[in-house]
């Protein structure tokens, strides 16, 4: 099997320098290498083809986000000196949740990049492949509809999951395996039951974003029940780890989508500095033939991971799952 992994490398333009983190100025650690080596380590793999992304139109981000946010984005960028950083100074008012997301002066094109290189991953499935991977970054899935944060800028797998359903109302599962709860992901989607969202995730009374990421948390509306949510305790092993993806697995499988999206975050790796579980480098190629064994036309989306060598090895091995899985 050939599969393609998108990147677009214009995301090395993408250079946030700092965030605030309990009151003291840190170093951020969105950094280009994250992505960088994981696409070395993958275009060494037999099988792996890395694809330049097209370019989408501004208006993609519209059928997820709103046109005030939007506007707010680009009048924030457009007034920014090339090397200055804004952080937001009146909650509400700016539209980012966090101190740790700077907005730079092409912050709106690099997240607007990143939304093209899922949306050109998801084209490859639907034109016949049967997986994706789309190395997207800045990531997306802390991103609601009006609102950015956790390094999050536009939301890559909502968007991508209205992209394919269109004028339809086509079946989407998404699966957060980030360390981090998508609370963006299932603020987009929390009363939709064409969408099912899964996240297995860090727990949320101790790890960010704290705000959401509850069992209780499963949707209102006539999404009541189309939202899943499995916080893990701090030092999860594969072992466990596997075990709640098995629930959640039958879960989709049970909603029976036509397509799956996953949101990989590789901070879930042992060596991660973010993230508080202990998965190892085979951890992941199970975990990648798990999901894989429920034959779905599967897109890949990736999200958090910052130590670019945990996440390097740890991303491979999920793509030899995976590329094990479909022959």
């Amino acid at each position: 099997m050939l599969m393609n992994v998108f990147c677009h490398n214009r995301h090395l333009l993408h250079l946030p320098r700092r965030e605030l983190e309990d009151g003291e100025w840190v170093e951020n650690p969105d950094k280009p290498d994250r992505i960088e080596l994981l696409k070395q380590s993958l275009s060494e793999l037999d099988g792996i083809e890395i694809v330049h992304p097209r370019d989408f139109d501004e208006s993609t981000l519209l059928l997820v986000h709103d046109s005030e946010y939007l506007g707010w984005m680009r009048m924030r960028c457009d007034a920014l000196a090339p090397d200055k950083e804004y952080f937001p100074e009146v909650f509400g008012y700016d539209r980012m949740f966090d101190t740790g997301t700077p907005l730079m002066k092409n912050s709106l094109s690099a997240a607007l990049d990143s939304v093209s290189t899922a949306l050109s991953a998801l084209e490859d499935v639907v034109n016949g492949n049967r997986v994706a991977y789309a190395l997207s970054r800045p990531p997306g899935h802390h991103a609601s509809k009006g609102i950015g944060g956790g390094y999050c800028y536009f939301n890559n797998a909502a968007i991508a999951a209205r992209y394919f359903q269109g004028t339809t109302a086509a079946r989407v599962s998404i699966l957060d395996l980030d360390f981090h709860h998508f609370n963006g992901t299932q603020d987009i989607f929390y009363d939709d039951p064409t969408v099912f969202c899964v996240s297995l995730h860090g727990d949320p009374k101790v790890h960010y974003p704290w705000i959401s990421g509850f069992e209780k948390e499963t949707g209102e509306g006539e999404g009541k029940g189309y939202t899943m949510n499995i916080p893990l305790p701090t030092g999860t092993e594969g072992k466990e780890y596997k075990e709640a993806l098995e629930r959640a697995l039958l879960a989709i499988e049970n909603f029976g989508p036509e397509l799956l999206i996953i949101s990989l975050g590789t901070d879930t790796h042992a060596e991660d500095p973010i993230g508080a579980f202990s998965l190892v480098d085979e951890d992941y190629e199970d975990v990648a033939m798990l999901i894989m064994s429920l034959n779905l036309e599967t897109l890949i989306v990736h999200e958090g991971g910052y130590n670019p060598q945990a996440s390097a090895r740890a991303a491979t091995r999920f793509v030899k799952g995976v590329l094990a899985s479909t022959g």
